[in-house]
């Protein structure tokens, strides 16, 4: 029997398709109890109870923490800032995952200066969550605390010599570095835990399985959005800010989770969207048709059942989605109104020039000449001219 039998790992993810994705994927790789929360604040709650009465928690301890970083009302920062500083924190050494859509370079250095463990970027697979939580749980780094920092050294040391580490050691102490060593049975407890392959690989069919399931979901979150740029469009745009963070919201959860279950098309479309309402800055109502645009291509999307690329199909949907983006950058009243990352991922739509609308070739019509034959004529301003017929 695998030592993860025998494990806890509490789940803190507010959406409950994702929150149940991941407890099939854990129990499928042989976790023993699974905790769950759907906001840091009732992970929190969990802890202190855990503390108090184990039974009523469900657990005597908590052996690693998945958590997603945007909830409310407190989110994955936040919960991993108690974890590491607060003296209720049952674990201050506890291995924390952040599971998240945000991989840019500034939130992977915020979630390091927190404390984290490591970091899981959606869309995840079924062995991207294996890789993480196995190198979470058997982390031997040791922990390092220097002003209001506390969590694992994030210097990589076991690739130094052992004179270059002796030297680095000195100079830590000389900056006021101080080390702790994790409890020594966390470290033996997985020692020789593993994951399997064919683990893996059944919950990935399993994944697979689910993307029906994921149809429905964008559905209603498609629903959900339409019902916020409605408000939008009955709104005066200083009053367009609460519909605007909740469609950001919005698309900020469905480009985490398109491509798990594959459809990575969704994942694009809906990160365009993300990055178009990120500042809430421009609310105009050219904003509100480019937000009809990109709904318009999630339904295309979810309504044909195209995943992967898409294909052919797929490809010409997100040009369309590129021309959109672009004509409306072209037109906009101030780029410092959109986001940098929606202005680097459409930099070559902007810079493209707009096509210019093809005229149309004037009607023709065919009327029978004086010997009953048919002869082609042009209708020009309203006056029918016989091509061959030669005026006075």
């Amino acid at each position: 029997m695998s030592v993860l039998n025998y494990s806890t790992i509490l789940i803190v993810e507010d959406q409950l398709q994702i929150r149940s994705l991941l407890s099939s994927v854990l129990r499928t790789f042989g976790v023993g109890n699974i905790l769950r929360a759907s906001n840091g604040a009732e992970a929190i709650e969990l802890l202190r109870t855990m503390a108090r009465d184990p039974s009523a928690a469900g657990a005597g301890r908590v052996d690693a923490i998945l958590s997603d970083w945007v909830m409310h009302p407190v989110d994955g920062a936040m919960l991993l800032r108690w974890v590491r500083k607060h003296k209720e924190s049952p674990n201050r050494f506890m291995p924390f995952v952040m599971i998240t859509a945000f991989s840019d370079p500034a939130r992977v250095q915020l979630a390091r200066e927190l404390g984290v463990t490591e970091f899981l970027s959606k869309p995840f697979s079924a062995q991207s969550v294996a890789v993480h939580l196995m190198a979470a749980l058997k982390d031997k780094r040791r922990y390092v605390r220097i002003g209001n920092f506390f969590g694992p050294d994030r210097r990589r040391r076991e690739t130094l010599s052992a004179e270059e580490r002796r030297d680095a050691e000195e100079s830590d102490q000389a900056k006021g570095v101080t080390f702790y060593d994790p409890p020594p049975d966390m470290r033996r407890r997985f020692a020789s835990a593993e994951i399997n392959v064919e683990q893996i690989v059944a919950m990935q069919r399993e994944m697979d399985s689910w993307s029906e399931d994921f149809r429905d979901w964008t559905l209603d979150f498609i629903k959900q959005i339409e019902s916020a740029l409605t408000a939008c469009r009955r709104s005066d745009t200083a009053d367009r800010r609460r519909p605007f963070n909740a469609i950001n919201f919005l698309a900020h959860e469905m480009r985490g989770q398109g491509g798990t279950f594959g459809y990575p098309l969704v994942t694009q479309v809906a990160r365009s969207l993300f990055d178009l309402t990120l500042h809430n800055l421009d609310r105009s109502d050219a904003c509100c048709d480019l937000i009809e645009e990109h709904l318009r291509i999630l339904k295309a999307v979810v309504r044909d059942k195209i995943k992967g690329d898409g294909g052919i199909v797929g490809r010409e949907l997100l040009r369309e989605l590129q021309r959109a983006n672009g004509k409306f950058l072209r037109n906009s009243s101030g780029l410092q109104y959109v986001s940098r990352a929606f202005q680097e991922s459409n930099a070559n739509a902007l810079n493209e020039p707009e096509k210019p609308k093809q005229k149309r070739p004037p009607p023709r019509k065919h009327l029978l000449s004086d010997d009953g034959d048919s002869t082609d004529v042009e209708v020009v301003d309203a006056e029918v001219s016989h091509p061959h017929e030669t005026s006075d």
